[in-house]
């Protein structure tokens, strides 16, 4: 498997049905840090991660290290062959690499946060994909929160995340009752 750049074409962006392939790239990619990087474990999350649900087709991925600097990790995965993008997320306590990789004949993109075990970008993610595949109400609403910011504005990611906020800070607040 070759890591290219993140390819940031439009295409990319849509909200798409559910592609069994998303766990097969996940493997992928999984098998490939596990020969390049020590001490780290995958863990697929957000949307993709999820049987069914819709979304955009990025498959985001949360690295659990037991190293203390998460930013000498995020240098780990640049050497190999993951790499940076001026992205909001990554200008805070949350380091973040990208890539992308074809898979039979189609290409994907990767995110992978940096994280440690038990942080919210682990735990909460585990928690939130648990509550979409128990409750359908809150899936439905979420798969349209992602159509309505996807209809204003498809290419700016501040946007596809404030409105889904709402819907969010409902699951959200499962993961806290629970």
């Amino acid at each position: 498997m070759t890591l290219d750049a993140f390819d940031e074409g439009l295409e990319h962006r849509n909200v798409v049905p559910y592609d069994p392939a998303y766990s097969d790239v996940f493997s992928k990619v999984q098998a490939y840090a596990r020969s390049h990087l020590q001490k780290i474990e995958l863990v697929h999350i957000g949307s993709t991660a999820v049987v069914g649900l819709r979304g955009k087709p990025m498959i985001d991925i949360a690295a659990i290290t037991s190293r203390e600097d998460l930013r000498a990790e995020q240098r780990t995965f640049e050497l190999a062959g993951f790499h940076r993008r001026e992205v909001w997320v990554d200008r805070d306590e949350k380091p973040y690499v990208c890539a992308s990789v074809l898979h039979d004949g189609r290409r994907f993109n990767i995110n992978v946060h940096i994280c440690h075990r038990g942080d919210p970008v682990h735990k909460d993610s585990l928690a939130f994909m648990g509550i979409l595949n128990r409750r359908p109400d809150l899936r439905r609403r979420y798969e349209e929160a992602k159509d309505r910011a996807h209809a204003i504005d498809p290419a700016n990611p501040q946007v596809y995340n404030k409105e889904k906020e709402a819907v969010i800070k409902e699951i959200e607040a499962q993961i806290s009752t629970r």
